[in-house]
Formats: structure tokens, sequence, C-alpha cells
């Protein structure tokens, strides 16, 4: 039997499979391992940037971790364009709640530890 939290890395590693809508036209899809890599990276250099020069206090690795996450529970809903999502107040109701239970799959897929 599996040690629970193995699931967890296996379907992390599938971020490279699931592309992300693009809104505008693209001559390259993206997909969203690719996508989580580049808002960790902004975000990282971001945070540094409000500590250096804004006096800030933020923990920007803790920052660049939190961003390459952001959006792995899309490994089980995918990706939907963002028109799609707030196009009505029932639509962006129903796929927070879809949303809701992804995160919850993907965070009991992780070990207690």
């Amino acid at each position: 039997m599996a040690r629970k939290g193995f699931h967890f890395f296996a379907f992390v590693s599938r971020m490279k499979y699931i592309t992300r809508w693009g809104l505008m036209r693209n001559t390259q899809s993206e997909n969203i391992q690719e996508h989580s890599l580049q808002v960790a990276i902004i975000a990282h250099a971001l945070a540094i940037i409000k500590n250096v020069f804004y006096g800030g206090n933020v923990d920007a690795e803790r920052t660049a971790v939190l961003a390459m996450f952001h959006d792995c529970n899309e490994i089980i809903t995918g990706d939907m364009p963002t028109p799609v999502k707030y196009f009505s107040p029932e639509i962006m109701n129903a796929y927070k709640k879809l949303e809701s239970v992804s995160k919850r799959r993907m965070l009991e897929m992780l070990p207690a530890e």
C-alpha cells in the first residue's frame, strides 16, 4: 500500500499536462507548470523589491512557494478562461465551489507532516 502523500507528488507532476487558456492569440501554448514557475519568479522579485525599496517585511521564499502551488488544483479542474469563470454570479459561485473541492482533495493527498 502506498504511503499517504505520494499521491500529491504524482498529481503535482501532472501540472505540465494541463494547458492554460490563452485569452490572446499565442504562437505557443503554455501549461500550468510553466505559468506557476513564471508567477513564482515574479512574486519572489516583487517581495524582494517591497523589502529593499519600500521597507517591507515580506518572506520572499514563502511568497515564491505559494506562487508555485497557486494553480495546482487545476490538475483536477483544468483551467477555465477568466471571462467564463466570471461571466455571471451563478457560474462564478459554482466554479468557486468546484475550486474549493479540488483544493481540499489536493490537500488531503499530503502527508500529515
